[in-house]
């Protein structure tokens, strides 16, 4: 919104017509919706500003779907819509189609003509891609598991592209500050994806990941990519929310518990680097597109201290991991 002084200046732009103030409030309105009216009337901006020629609204229009904000999950209708954006130029839209179809270049470009992005989405099979090798059970207590195989290599690729220039030094929990607290125990770098960072891509993975856990997509909290320089480290510590800690207590009861993690190794030419569980003296790592999923309570739905973990400093190279932490409610959102 930085070419328009205020929110109601963007209104104003949108209601002249204005295509990328249609596209651009639209999102806000659906990422964030104050009432349910918001939400609808923000989804007419994007249908507007896409029938007139925006390729970047008839991406959102397919992460709607995708994300299923209207109910139910529609893949082949989002990868229409994505195929549509493409059509209309818009060349994140390409690119994505081309990671689908496994038809991206070496170089990691894609230069298309109509025809040819109409073939790429002839040749997208969302079945196959959402198909799932076996679960491997690493562990009863606290329950671990791993699925190797889980993410095509191409798509790990992406994730690694997107999160690579947009990396901070990640933070650790803390309920009372919202993008939680700088800390000593934690030095490796991370970025998080909000509705407005999502694309198909990443909504592909939430799908999987859902698939994996039986667990529904909007009981997942933003994903994040996390990255580890040799000597970088998470130090023990559990993923759930302590429920005798007010601040915990009351994050709980707004959007429920912090069920389980799900970890999708995206390269693995490091050394070093594992996921470390201290309290069964075992630790943990994947090779390129597996996943370690782990829940982080009891059969009971109660803390599990046992799931204590750590993620090692990798001895040489650089770790790339795409983390999910999945709740029992409703969880936060960012745009």
């Amino acid at each position: 919104m930085s070419q328009y002084e205020s929110p109601e200046h963007l209104k104003a732009a949108a209601s002249r017509g204005n295509i990328a103030a249609m596209t651009t409030l639209g999102q806000q309105m659906v990422a964030k919706p104050t009432s349910r009216k918001a939400f609808e009337d923000g989804q007419i901006f994007l249908k507007q500003a896409h029938e007139a020629g925006s390729g970047e609204a008839a991406q959102f229009i397919a992460i709607i779907h995708a994300a299923g904000l209207r109910g139910q999950q529609d893949w082949p209708k989002a990868l229409d819509y994505l195929a549509e954006a493409a059509l209309l130029g818009w060349e994140p839209a390409s690119q994505q189609l081309a990671v689908f179809a496994d038809q991206m270049d070496k170089d990691g470009t894609w230069n298309a003509s109509q025809a040819d992005l109409i073939a790429l989405r002839k040749q997208i099979d969302i079945e196959a891609l959402l198909r799932l090798p076996e679960k491997q059970i690493l562990s009863q207590n606290p329950r671990i598991r791993k699925c190797e195989n889980f993410l095509p290599p191409r798509f790990c690729d992406w994730m690694i592209a997107r999160a690579r220039p947009n990396l901070v030094r990640a933070r650790t929990y803390d309920a009372t500050v919202a993008d939680g607290r700088e800390s000593e125990s934690r030095t490796n770098s991370s970025v998080s994806f909000g509705l407005l960072e999502l694309d198909l891509i990443l909504l592909l993975i939430q799908t999987r990941i859902s698939k994996l856990t039986d667990m529904p997509v909007f009981l997942m909290e933003n994903s994040s990519v996390l990255h580890y320089k040799v000597g970088q480290q998470f130090r023990p510590h559990h993923d759930y929310l302590d429920p005798n800690k007010p601040a915990h207590a009351a994050d709980i009861r707004r959007f429920g518990q912090r069920l389980a993690t799900c970890l999708v190794y995206l390269n693995d030419d490091f050394e070093g680097a594992e996921t470390a569980f201290p309290k069964i003296s075992q630790k943990f790592r994947c090779q390129k597109g597996g996943a370690l999923l782990f829940a982080n309570v009891d059969h009971q739905g109660q803390p599990d201290p046992n799931t204590l973990h750590a993620g090692l400093p990798p001895i040489s190279g650089e770790k790339w991991l795409f983390s999910q932490w999945i709740r029992t409610g409703p969880p936060p959102q960012s745009a």
